[in-house]
């Protein structure tokens, strides 16, 4: 029995031992978590994710990962080598800096050509003194080869009707300048799907969709329209005088707009693709056309003053009209200004067929393609000359 109770004294001075070791390992380490506490929000650099999602952000690569180049398809097959960051972009010529401007302005190397003083306030001041190199296909305006190399871009982007010659040319002009050189076709409607492979090309998906959907948006309006109108008859006149003028023939590429808004009555053979033909008045009286288009606010002046043109109807009716031009006609070039060109001649042709608030269209044209914020004066100027609004 008094064993019994040695063994039980012994027991329970183990355990008031191990109580009061448990108890100074307690109080020597409060900077320690006891087995209870919530574990740290913030992991340990080296603890691994604890979630899939974790895991996955992790695996994407960074800039720095990216390889620094990839391969692009452009609209005539070529596939070229081209940065996987573009930051420099030369334009080939005045449309592809125009197609280009909504989505990378600011990325623009050079201009084909100066803009006027007046064209700066919509484009903006910051722009004035860009480097020109010239047009790639202009006559008379080449594009300086040593001023490009001199600039050394990411990228030389060509935009419009691709010519016959247009896989020779950039693959030359590639090899000359070490320079990738791509393509992208943009016909008067298929520009929306041009700005997604510029989209693609510059990985501004998102960007270009916005500008996209805006454009088929006007021409799916239109298209609708166009299934009950009967389209009026007219002619495009530039240098005028009494013996005729020079007009934009039907069937040519400068011709899309007019042939899409209207009749163009100007069927001659062998017209010229890229500008106008000279017609005589009297082939002009003979065609007798609706409505007509004067290139400037002096022509609109000789046409309305001259009697050898009163014998036209659209003078006589006083349907004759000058498109505003700052900083770029709705009408010409044949890019992408013309979108708002076709609001515009809508307004005039078929004033009673179509929903659109002309001066709120011209000002979010304005704001999505030259990121120009148009003031009442601005807009005033814009449309303020002889011809320039519907009546």
């Amino acid at each position: 029995m008094k064993k019994n109770n040695r063994i039980f004294a012994l027991a329970m001075a183990c355990l008031m031992l191990l109580a009061a070791l448990t108890g100074c390992a307690s109080k020597g380490g409060e900077s320690t978590a006891p087995a209870t506490q919530a574990p740290s929000t913030q992991a340990p650099a080296t603890q691994a994710p604890t979630t899939q999602t974790q895991a996955e952000e992790t695996a994407v690569p960074t800039t720095e990962e990216l390889p620094a180049t990839r391969i692009f398809t452009d609209s005539v097959g070529r596939e070229v080598e081209i940065p996987t960051n573009i930051q420099h972009i030369l334009p080939s010529g005045n449309m592809a800096a125009m197609f280009m401007w909504p989505l990378c302005s600011d990325k623009l190397a050079s201009l084909a050509s100066a803009f006027s003083d007046s064209a700066l306030k919509y484009y903006g001041q910051q722009y004035k003194d860009l480097p020109i190199t010239g047009d790639l296909y202009k006559t008379g305006s080449k594009m300086n080869v040593e001023e490009v190399a001199r600039l050394n871009p990411d990228i030389i982007i060509d935009f419009g009707e691709p010519k016959a010659t247009i896989t020779e040319d950039l693959n030359n002009l590639q090899e000359l300048l070490g320079i990738p050189c791509v393509f992208i076709e943009g016909s008067f409607s298929n520009s929306g799907n041009a700005y997604r492979m510029l989209g693609d090309l510059l990985n501004m998906k998102e960007e270009a969709e916005t500008v996209a959907a805006y454009i088929e948006g006007i021409l799916a309006q239109t298209d609708k329209a166009f299934e009950t109108l009967q389209k009026k008859t007219l002619a495009t006149a530039s240098k005028t005088d009494g013996a005729g003028a020079g007009c934009i023939a039907r069937g040519t590429y400068f011709d899309e707009i007019w042939s899409y808004m209207g009749i163009n009555v100007v069927e001659v053979p062998d017209g010229k693709m890229y500008g106008s033909t000279t017609v005589s008045l009297e082939q002009l009286q003979t065609w007798d056309p609706e409505y007509l288009f004067l290139s400037t606010a002096e022509e609109y002046d000789i046409v309305m003053k001259d009697p050898a043109w009163s014998e036209l109807k659209a003078v006589k009716n006083g349907n004759c009209y000058v498109s505003p031009n700052e900083p770029q006609s709705f009408v010409s070039y044949p890019s992408v200004n013309r979108y708002i060109g076709i609001i515009w001649l809508a307004e005039i042709l078929y004033p009673d067929q179509f929903d659109w608030d002309l001066k709120t269209e011209i000002v979010r044209f304005y704001d999505l393609f030259y990121h120009c914020e148009l003031t009442d004066e601005m807009y005033n100027e814009l449309t303020g000359g002889p011809g320039a609004m519907p009546k």
